[in-house]
């Protein structure tokens, strides 16, 4: 019978993740935290009577629809706003005045706030505490919101890198829809490897369809070219290599069709994140921007130089040059399409 991965010693597990990382060529850190996200999938997924909820991201396009080929840390959830009590769709929101459109987000964000520190951070330390390593670990509320966990968990590395991080983050959002989606099952990507060793498994992980993380991702990238990249951009050039992923995948060919999607996503976007630069309309009108300016570019390259140190790529390194380039002919391609189904309308 195989041996729970955490019923190991501390330094069998050690071993464990030396030898990972010869047969795989990536960091120990990268793999005992791939484990975690894992473990922390499994117990959030299984959570009784929780609130109507989806995985989305870098992290669900990597382990769930195998899109991007990098490793990605942390866990991206979003609540249903309908599950917060909002009826209301993203139509019927956008009429409403400014001040409205504030208090329902603020209202929202409260809501996310109370459910994330009352409800959701007591039952992960809960299931912590039964796997034995509940001592070891500490999950702490954080952002500006206080919409986000951080779970630390005991690391058996003796080495880190300063950009690979011994938490998992859980970022928390109620401002969103979690439709199209499908439940997924997740496991740590070196389970294979030893089957000796049982690694938690997430069954039922309901994951948000990766044609809407395509157009998330294009009108993310869109809105921070527009604003400028700021000084602490750090962790953001990975939404341009996974847009690139997504473009040369069949997913982007699918979801580059789906102007009725991208209307969605901008029509959620304009009610709860809309800045005075953001222009999401343009996403929709033949003015796409999905390449920063030179200060902006600047920012990427030395986050992106990071990434690489950090091995954070699965042997699939792309250039930042290539990235640029093919993300250059998509925004021409995409601000075609826009032009011509409103020509056509």
């Amino acid at each position: 019978m195989a041996t729970c991965y955490f019923q190991l010693s501390a330094e069998d597990q050690s071993g464990l993740l030396a030898q990972a990382a010869i047969k795989t060529g990536r960091s120990e850190a990268i793999i005992e935290k791939d484990i975690w996200v894992s473990v922390v999938l499994r117990e959030l997924f299984s959570m009784p009577d929780r609130k109507r909820m989806a995985f989305k991201g870098g992290t669900s396009l990597s382990k769930v629809f195998s899109v991007i080929h990098r490793f990605s840390e942390d866990i991206d959830i979003t609540i249903d706003y309908q599950e917060l009590g909002c009826a209301m769709t993203s139509a019927e929101m956008a009429k409403l005045s400014t001040n409205a459109r504030k208090r329902l987000s603020d209202g929202l964000k409260a809501q996310v706030r109370e459910y994330v520190a009352g409800t959701v951070q007591p039952y992960l330390l809960g299931r912590l505490q039964a796997l034995g390593c509940g001592g070891e670990c500490a999950i702490t509320v954080s952002g500006r919101d206080e919409d986000t966990l951080l779970i630390g968990y005991p690391s058996r590395v003796v080495e880190r890198d300063g950009y690979m991080l011994d938490h998992v983050k859980i970022e928390f959002g109620g401002r969103n829809i979690i439709d199209p989606n499908a439940e997924h099952t997740i496991v740590p990507d070196v389970a294979d490897l030893f089957p000796s060793v049982a690694f938690p498994v997430a069954v039922g992980v309901v994951v948000l369809a990766a044609q809407r993380s395509y157009w998330e991702k294009v009108t993310l990238i869109h809105d921070e070219c527009n604003r400028g990249l700021q000084q602490d951009s750090s962790r953001q050039s990975r939404h341009w290599y996974d847009l690139v992923m997504l473009a040369r995948h069949a997913t982007g060919q699918q979801a580059i069709a789906d102007l009725d999607l991208l209307a969605d996503v901008i029509g959620i976007k304009q009610v709860f994140f809309r800045r005075s630069t953001s222009r999401y309309e343009d996403c929709l009108a033949g003015g796409l921007v999905l390449i920063p300016d030179a200060q902006g570019l600047e920012q990427l390259a030395s986050d992106y130089a990071a990434m690489n140190e950090a091995r954070m790529f699965n042997e699939y390194f792309v250039p930042l040059d290539q990235i640029l380039t093919e993300l250059a002919a998509l925004q021409d391609q995409i601000n075609r399409i826009t032009l011509g189904a409103r020509e056509a309308s």
